[in-house]
């Protein structure tokens, strides 16, 4: 199974999106908005099958979300979460993963709206609130949506991606049961850094 894409979070979209140009010359292109949990987005095409989500609350949304309120509360650009792609897949099974871990998932029918008008629907597997925060990915199954990768200008090359948890045991295998592709470590406390090349030289993008 592979990474779908990384969240880059941040509480105000112009910013974030500005912020990222400075650091990596790259604009992000137009994403849309998601009605069912307040939010809207940016997107930016990688080299492979992954891309990233600039993320933040939506000021015209008056919906209200875990994920709305946890991005509102950011101190600073950060990643914030990460979704694997589970198209095709069970998501059932997945659910039941987590749930042999103490950990309740919900699987959710989202859209996103695009600036032309267009919807785009897919299958949102979220864990509730857990131990492991932002390191329980979400599952997406864009169902019959075209993946995000098949519209967007490659700009970025991923050079590598690794985590460090105080819990590295009991999360190796969880990660292993859910087929995380991420390197993992022993570490004094909670980090995922993701290392791109950009057209400003390499970049590290990294959690809070």
């Amino acid at each position: 199974m592979n990474i779908d894409h990384f969240m880059y979070a941040g509480p105000d979209l112009d910013v974030l999106s500005q912020g990222f140009a400075a650091l990596t010359g790259v604009e992000a292109e137009p994403g849309g908005q998601h009605p069912q949990i307040g939010t809207h987005n940016r997107l930016v095409g990688g080299t492979g099958p992954m891309y990233l989500e600039l993320i933040a609350p939506d000021p015209t949304s008056a919906a209200r979300s875990p994920l709305r309120a946890g991005i509102a509360q950011l101190s600073r650009p950060c990643l914030h979460r990460f979704i694997m792609d589970a198209t095709g897949a069970d998501l059932d099974h997945l659910v039941r993963v987590y749930a042999n871990v103490g950990i309740s998932a919900q699987v959710q029918d989202m859209h996103r709206i695009t600036p032309d008008g267009t919807t785009l629907r897919w299958r949102l597997l979220v864990p509730d609130e857990n131990r492991y925060g932002l390191f329980a990915p979400f599952f997406i199954d864009w169902l019959h949506t075209p993946h995000p990768c098949t519209r967007l200008a490659p700009a970025f090359e991923t050079l590598g991606i690794e985590a460090g948890h105080p819990s590295s045991e009991a999360l190796r295998t969880l990660w292993q049961d859910l087929a995380v592709p991420i390197q993992l470590h022993s570490a004094d406390a909670p980090y995922l850094r993701l290392l791109l090349k950009t057209r400003r030289g390499q970049v590290a993008l990294t959690s809070m």
